[in-house]
């Protein structure tokens, strides 16, 4: 399976906000979000949905006794992250899809400031929050184009400490931007995206096709594709407990040969592939 439709998804329901959480072995941080979520809690009505791609640890058994209200989905195996979010979008009923990363914390207001700024745009799609890391200080988590290879590569080993790389990825990352403003972009991180039912009806599911990495890349694009906005909104602030393992590593053999590094760059692959093979189909036609 590739990309999806969502069959009469999200239709009548009273339900406003649906939150995916995508988990694999990190309880004690998903513990962290719930209770973050549960603590800040919007007026509406939300659900939370729970997908765990076989952590094989306390998570099935946590989320039973300490939080039963939860919708939780079990896998017998890792199915990836585009995959188990699809199964908590189809099982999901709000008119707003969250997807939210395990290593996310909720901050006061922020999922019912979110959801009213999307009523009030209806334009806007997908809706990215600021992220910030536990001291403060800005995450960069907004982007105004899309990854190539190369790009990866810089940021995943220690090439990217040289001066002419580093200058690209600063520019990639909008590093230089002091991100205290709303703008559209291209694309925003997976690990907090804010969905509107009807953009994601009119789009279709996350592409199964990428098992991690480039999937949220692939999402944003379809929806700028189908006119729907994509925007960074720095007012919605959450924490991210973030730390990319393979980036900037002085081994070499690491570097390049870590698992997280060769899955980011097939992905990479794959999405550039995907695109290409598209541009070529409209060639085509419009030839014809």
């Amino acid at each position: 399976m590739s990309e999806q439709t969502l069959e009469k998804s999200g239709e009548k329901t009273d339900m406003t906000l649906s939150i995916i959480i995508v988990h694999y072995k990190t309880p004690s941080l998903l513990r962290q979000c719930i209770r973050s979520i549960r603590k800040h809690e919007p007026s509406f009505k939300y659900e939370i949905i729970v997908v765990d791609n076989n952590s094989m640890d306390e998570t099935a058994q946590m989320i039973e006794e300490d939080f039963p209200s939860i919708t939780m989905i079990a896998n017998k195996e890792n199915l990836g992250f585009p995959k188990a979010v699809n199964q908590g979008i189809r099982v999901s009923k709000g008119r707003y899809v969250l997807l939210l990363n395990p290593d996310i914390t909720a901050l006061p207001g922020v999922l019912e400031n979110m959801i009213t700024y999307m009523t009030k745009h209806p334009d806007i799609g997908m809706l990215g929050p600021k992220l910030q890391n536990p001291n403060g200080s800005l995450q960069l988590s907004c982007f105004d184009s899309y990854p190539n290879v190369r790009l990866i590569i810089y940021r995943r080993t220690f090439l990217g400490n040289f001066k002419r790389p580093q200058k690209q990825i600063r520019k990639f990352t909008l590093a230089d931007w002091d991100h205290g403003s709303k703008r559209e972009v291209a694309w925003i991180l997976g690990s907090t995206m804010l969905a509107r039912r009807e953009a994601i009806d009119d789009v279709g599911l996350m592409d199964e096709r990428f098992f991690m990495y480039m999937e949220d890349v692939d999402w944003c694009r379809r929806f700028w594709n189908k006119g729907w906005k994509v925007l960074y909104y720095p007012d919605f602030h959450m924490i991210h407990y973030y730390a990319r393992a393979s980036a900037s590593s002085p081994n070499v053999f690491f570097a390049f040969f870590n698992k997280q590094t060769r899955i980011h760059i097939v992905s990479a692959i794959k999405f550039i592939l995907k695109y290409a093979k598209q541009n070529e189909s409209k060639d085509k036609q419009t030839k014809t």
